[in-house]
């Protein structure tokens, strides 16, 4: 199966101005050890502490949670990962909205990929697995999400049976901002997304190594002269320990759940 870094190869963005970059202060997952004095080196900060949270907004800024970001090709990266209740009400408002365009087609949504753990590195585009019987989605439904924002860009190259959709609000590749995959209820693909994130989160260890490879990665890539080329590097950077990661974790699933979901 492929591996979920390739998920966010596509992710869309353009540009970020770092004065519109707010700080916001929730409590992260695990507390980060990488180097701080080269990150605070080569990253944007920001100082402003009365920022209000923007998932009570309508996420047209980035809300980040210790003030550091690293610019790759015009993507926000955010060193201590974006704000997790700001990317959880993106994800209900995205589930709410594919609901009603889906009716009866619609059977679950999974938060999927870096953007699904709290406090790991990454860009701040939320990924999302829709669930659907029958698939694909209708183009009737497909009239009803393209109205709403969501655009369908036709089958994704991760997996069979994969048709995703850009769309949310604000800046591309801001917070905000939706990549959704669909799939075939009982997809294998859902099994090995949920699998990736649960195991990350449950285990310090595979955390760490992850999330140290995303920030090297992207510090390195930061200085790269190309800079149209600095995202798609960093994430060439992080897919050998991405895809050994996956592969625990899979069998992690696999022994803890069996075949379920």
């Amino acid at each position: 199966m492929p591996s979920p870094c390739a998920l966010f190869v596509l992710t869309a963005a353009r540009t970020i101005s770092s004065s519109s970059v707010q700080a916001l202060l929730p409590p992260t997952r695990f507390k980060l050890s990488h180097h701080p004095t080269t990150i605070m080196t080569i990253a944007t900060s920001t100082t402003s502490s009365s920022a209000m949270p923007k998932h009570q907004q309508d996420h047209n800024d980035d809300t980040i949670n210790n003030e550091e970001v690293i610019m790759l090709s015009g993507y926000p990266f955010y060193i201590n990962g974006a704000n997790p209740d700001a990317l959880q009400a993106i994800f209900e408002k995205t589930q709410s909205i594919f609901r009603d365009a889906c009716g009866t087609q619609f059977v679950s949504a999974h938060r999927m990929g870096s953007s699904a753990i709290d406090g790991i590195a990454g860009t701040p585009v939320c990924d999302i697995l829709v669930e659907l019987s029958p698939w694909p989605i209708s183009v009737e439904n497909k009239a009803k999400l393209a109205e709403a924002g969501y655009e369908c860009q036709g089958s994704a190259a991760h997996v069979d049976n994969d048709e995703w959709f850009f769309g949310g609000y604000g800046k591309p590749g801001h917070l905000g901002r939706v990549v959704l995959h669909s799939v075939p209820e009982g997809s294998e693909f859902v099994r090995e997304m949920k699998a990736f994130v649960e195991y990350v989160k449950a285990h310090p260890d595979a955390f760490e190594r992850y999330n140290t490879v995303k920030i090297e990665g992207a510090m390195v890539m930061s200085k790269s002269d190309k800079e149209d080329g600095r995202l798609l590097g960093y994430k060439k950077k992080k897919s050998k320990v991405c895809d050994e990661i996956k592969q625990e974790a899979i069998k992690w699933w696999s022994e803890t759940n069996g075949n379920d979901q």
